[in-house]
């Protein structure tokens, strides 16, 4: 039947997409309308007439060729932005991450330079002088991560267990100066505080510190969940639309992600892609 055949051509006439796709439903079209002929025919109509009705029946030309552009639109889109979605939100959270450890890494280059000023200023001195809590005072407030330094005579802190192991235990002793500040450290950002010691035989130095590695956490795993689920999705979806999705698929998906679709690739996959072709006509029609 001619007609019919010129007729479903006219409506993918100038449809982008998967032409294999493209052929399965324009069959799937031909085959609807060919069935909805014989039982026109079957009720006494003639050929020409129940063609006539079975194309009127199944809508306006124009607007079934509107209808099919838009959904493959939609779709190629709906694919496109999911994966670019994705991609750009791994590309944050790897820079905001990497960000944060530069930060982290910094202020503990920072808090060991300024452990070494301080030991510097108490070397062979059996007290603090004024003077030297002004240096101390001023080595704290240069930087902005620092928010206390206490110090602590080593023989009131000092314990031995054994000959070469030594722990300090500085809780509840009183200290011989501590200088305590507040800094910029907002918990919304999950800031917190986080104290390191050092000394030697004759002072040991407390300093408090201002850390974000909390944030360092929240934003990987936040940013990995939203990258790797729609990933996911944009794998998945591709995979069905090329007719070879399954349970085992899904799961390589799921758990192995990028590498999973690069192996579902190797094995046979076509049209790796960043567009998922559309579905069957008769999720549609």
């Amino acid at each position: 039947m001619k007609r019919i055949e010129k007729f479903v051509d006219s409506m993918y006439l100038n449809v982008q997409g998967d032409q294999q796709e493209i052929h399965e439903l324009k069959a799937e079209m031909e085959n609807h309308l060919l069935e909805a002929v014989h039982e026109l025919k079957a009720q006494g109509r003639t050929e020409q007439q129940a063609i006539t009705i079975a194309i009127k029946r199944f809508g306006e030309e124009k607007e079934i060729r509107a209808v099919i552009g838009q959904l493959f639109e939609i779709q190629k889109v709906f694919a496109k932005r999911t994966l670019y979605i994705a991609v750009v939100c791994l590309i944050v959270t790897m820079s905001s991450f990497y960000f944060l450890w530069k930060v982290e890494e910094s202020t503990a280059q920072g808090i060991s330079d300024t452990d070494s000023l301080i030991s510097y200023e108490l070397k062979d001195k059996n007290v603090i002088t004024r003077d030297m809590k002004r240096k101390i005072e001023a080595l704290v407030e240069d930087t902005n991560y620092v928010s206390g330094v206490t110090i602590y005579k080593s023989k009131n802190i000092i314990s031995r267990s054994g000959e070469n192991y030594i722990e300090y235990h500085w809780k509840g002793v009183q200290p011989d100066f501590q200088y305590q500040r507040t800094i910029w450290a907002p918990k919304w950002l999950g800031a917190d505080f986080h104290t390191s010691g050092n000394g030697d035989e004759q002072w040991f130095v407390s300093i408090d510190n201002r850390s974000f590695s909390q944030l360092e956490v929240i934003v990987l795993f936040v940013g990995m969940t939203i990258y790797w689920t729609l990933f996911t999705i944009w794998a998945i979806i591709n995979a069905y639309h090329q007719k070879r999705l399954g349970t085992g698929w899904i799961f390589m998906f799921v758990c192995f992600n990028i590498l999973g679709y690069l192996i579902y690739c190797f094995t046979g996959g076509k049209n790796c892609s960043t567009t998922a072709n559309q579905s069957s006509f008769n999720d549609y029609i």
